[in-house]
């Protein structure tokens, strides 16, 4: 699906172009081309090479989906890649992934025109676009000022998956520190007993997912500092090509800073709940082998309660002739009360001892 608007000044409606009229609108310096390109086709790629004449790495990049995030200047125009990320859709659930993937989205911006595509609904496009013709001051920033909208709006779509992932490991350290004997609150939550007492696989499940989520976050954290340096080269005239390219770039430095701040914080979240996914891992660890030992000592104390038993009963099974009570009437009374006798006696031993 594609869309075509031609900002042609600040503040005025935008207007519907037809693909033929492209070149025309470009001839505008003052005012903004936006081409959306929604799961593009072959046609479609051809329009941007045969009107933009983009160069035919990035016209590979395009085409070749899950880049890594990046931003590449050629002569005339920069090339990004970007990523959405969205939450799972039942944070209640230990089945559903926190994380799901969104669209790819590649942007192509230059002196008067951006050109978005992307493999899906783009929910930060469309944001960018809203908030775009809502902002006369935006207008007035130019074509990186669109992008950048675009940036803010997906890196601030980032917050919603973070929240998932809390929720997500503090549930999983309820599980994890409750005692057995005691049953989680179920209430509004597809946890089946077996993932109560065992949580791992959800633990590794949830690490590995933040994993996935720097693995996209990381690099765009650098992606969106390369285009804060690239804004800063733009502040002087003669390398941005004029005046009023430069007081464009030095209006827009402070919010690129801010996209750039909000990805750090981003990145040192998800680094956070690793480190606390690795102690809720840890705990849960500690918590199953401390079982285990309690398990083992109630074992062992019986097992040595029935060794008692055992060794009397073998005193008293040999096949001797000559033995102390062997032909005495109340023999196997007595042997029945000292093995009662000696469970009593040990388990009140263990009992004070703490090992029962």
């Amino acid at each position: 699906m594609i869309k075509i608007e031609h900002f042609a000044e600040p503040g005025k409606p935008p207007l519907t172009l037809d693909p033929a009229r492209i070149s025309d609108a470009l001839e505008n310096p003052n005012g903004m081309v936006w081409l959306d390109l929604e799961s593009p086709s072959k046609e479609d790629y051809q329009l941007l090479i045969e009107e933009f004449q983009f160069h035919q790495l990035a016209m590979d990049d395009l085409r070749q989906k899950d880049q890594r995030a990046k931003v590449v200047d050629y002569e005339g125009y920069t090339f990004v890649v970007m990523h959405e990320l969205r939450p799972g859709k039942d944070r209640q659930d230990l089945n559903c992934p926190c994380l799901e993937r969104g669209a790819e989205v590649n942007t192509f911006t230059g002196q008067n025109f951006c050109v978005t595509v992307h493999d899906g609904p783009s929910p930060a496009v469309t944001t960018a676009r809203q908030r775009w013709e809502a902002s006369r001051e935006m207008q007035d920033h130019g074509p990186y000022a669109f992008l950048y909208l675009i940036l803010d709006s997906l890196v601030d779509d980032y917050y919603p998956t973070l929240d998932a992932f809390d929720e997500r490991i503090d549930l999983l350290e309820e599980l994890v520190l409750k005692p057995a004997d005691e049953e989680v609150d179920l209430a509004n939550r597809n946890v089946t007993a077996e993932e109560q007492r065992k949580p791992l696989k959800t633990l590794l499940g949830v690490r590995r997912e933040l994993l996935e989520m720097r693995r996209y976050v990381a690099p765009m954290r650098d992606a969106i500092n390369t285009m804060l340096r690239h804004v800063e080269a733009m502040q002087d005239p003669e390398r941005a090509g004029e005046q009023r390219r430069a007081d464009r770039a030095r209006a827009l430095y402070a919010y690129y800073q801010d996209v750039f701040d909000h990805t750090i914080r981003i990145v040192e979240t998800i680094d956070t709940y690793r480190d606390l996914l690795s102690g809720t891992l840890d705990a849960h660890l500690a918590v199953a082998s401390n079982r285990l030992n309690e398990i083992v000592k109630v074992l062992t104390s019986i097992s040595i309660i029935m060794m008692s038993w055992a060794t009397v009963s073998g005193i008293y099974g040999m096949n001797f002739e000559h033995m102390p009570e062997l032909h005495w009437h109340y023999g196997y009374a007595y042997v029945w009360a000292l093995l009662v006798a000696i469970t009593i006696g040990e388990f009140i031993y263990f009992r004070k001892r703490k090992w029962l």
